[in-house]
Order: structure tokens, then sequence, then C-alpha cells
């Protein structure tokens, strides 16, 4: 059966060069909101045992979040068929977001990396480096934006996946009604955002077999097979952490002696720092 292409604005609306200025752009952007961070210091209402960089980390990725995650829903809004065909559907308000993340991307890395993190952080580093090689390689054959504006999808929970982190950080207590609200939503985002788009990337694959070539395929695969697993032992332990703690009681802010650190941060994984 003949497939109909939803082509959008059409791929000569688009311009390489442009999203090598965005992803620039943004690299740099967040690199000078890290310095003004800097030097603003760390607010008084985190706990005095949290590392300066992880809130700051954690507050740039919460603000790309915020970008991105807004970014999506509109692009998701105003543009549905995206949806119906992500191989072929473009235009430059979809286009340009993907430049934009995977700019954000690389200046995360390169902060890890200068600030000796990539170590602690190995499993962040790698979802970095899948992420923008599949970002960088659609861009540049503009194909297959429609699939990343799904994965990016993921965005929109990072907003409460940090702002859960944000809020351990200031010592709100797991009883409380805004830290509940913040930890449901975050798991109901983190399905409905993260796995199931995973999903339907997952199914584009098998449908749209014929229509890219047998190298995109498989390395596409092998960089959505890694963000699942990824995400899959995130989702794991935000289950043990907010739900099983909470039915067991355990969901008090208390510190631990011996160590001097929060339980929420006994209890976290380096996954949280970032998607």
């Amino acid at each position: 059966m003949e497939t109909t292409e939803l082509i959008g604005d059409g791929i000569e609306s688009v311009h390489v060069w442009q999203a090598y200025v965005m992803c620039a752009v943004t690299t740099v952007t967040f690199y000078i909101l890290g310095e003004i961070l800097d030097r603003l210091g760390k607010p008084k209402c985190v706990a005095p045992e949290v590392e300066f960089w992880k809130w700051r980390n954690i507050t740039i990725s919460w603000i790309h979040g915020v970008i991105c995650g807004t970014w999506v829903i509109l692009c998701l809004v105003l543009y549905p068929d995206l949806v119906r065909d992500p191989v072929a559907y473009i235009n430059n308000f979809m286009y340009l977001m993907v430049p934009f993340s995977a700019g954000y991307f690389i200046y995360d890395t390169i902060d890890m990396k200068m600030n000796k993190k990539i170590g602690t952080y190995w499993e962040v580093t790698l979802h970095h480096f899948v992420i923008v090689s599949s970002f960088i390689y659609n861009f540049n054959i503009r194909s297959c934006i429609g699939y990343n504006v799904i994965i990016l999808m993921a965005e929109i929970n990072t907003i409460f996946l940090h702002m859960r982190k944000l809020l351990q950080m200031c010592h709100v207590g797991f009883d409380t009604k805004l830290y509940r609200f913040v930890s449901l939503t975050n798991i109901f985002t983190f399905v409905t955002c993260r796995l199931i788009p995973i999903l339907r990337v997952y199914s584009g694959l098998y449908l749209d077999f014929h229509r890219v070539s047998l190298t995109y395929v498989i390395t596409f695969w092998w960089t959505i097979t890694t963000g699942l697993v990824i995400n899959l032992i995130l989702f794991g332990r935000l289950v043990k952490s907010d739900i099983l703690r909470g039915f067991s009681g355990k969901g008090k802010q208390k510190v631990d002696n011996a160590s001097g650190k929060s339980i929420f941060e006994n209890g976290d994984l380096n996954f949280d720092k970032d998607e």
C-alpha cells in the first residue's frame, strides 16, 4: 500500500547552517548561565551538605527542561502530523529545537569534564553521547526530526524530575503536599513522556523500516535501547524511593549521622542528575 508523506513546510524550509549556529549559541548561552550562577552562589534554602556544582548543574538542566518541554508541547499542539509521519514531516520551528537540545547536552558534557565528573556520572555521559550523535546526524540529513521531537518529550518529565531533586536539596520532606505532588507528577510524566514515546519510536522503526537506511535503523535502535535501559533503571529507583518508601513509612526527611548527608542523598542515584 502506498504511503502518503506529510512533509510540513518541506525539507527546503530548513537550513543546516542555522542548526549549527543554534547548537553553538545554545552551548555558549548555557555556559554563560553557569558562570552567572557561580557568581550568585548557592541559595540559602539549599542544605549546606549539598555540593554547589550538583545544585548548579541540576538547576541549569531544569531550565533546559522547562524551555525544551514547553517547545515540545507547542510542536505537538501546533503540528500534530509530526507524530503521524516523524520521518518526513519538518518545519523550522521543530527543526531548530533539535540543535538547541544538542547544544545543551554538549555544554553539560563539557561542564562535567571541566569539573572532573565524567567518571562519577558515566551513565549521563553515555546518554549525552548517543543523543547528541543522533541529533546531529538527523539535523544534517534533515530527516526523522519528528522522532527527535518525540524523544524530547522526555524533557516534560525532566521539569518534575529535577524539581523533585531541587526540593530534596532544600530539605523539603517526603510527607509535604508539595513534594508528594511533584513526586507523583514525576512518576506519571515519566511513564507518559519517557517510556511511552520510546515505545512509539520502536514501533516507528518497524513501520518506517523501508523509508530509512539499514545503518540508520541499527544506529537509532542502539541509541533508543541505551536510553530505554537507563530510563528503566531510573524508573525503578524512583518507584522504590518515592512510592514504596512512602508505603513503608520511611519517607521522612532526616540526616544520616554517620555520613552527615540527607537521607534523600543516600537513596538517589546518578541518573537523576540529568535525564
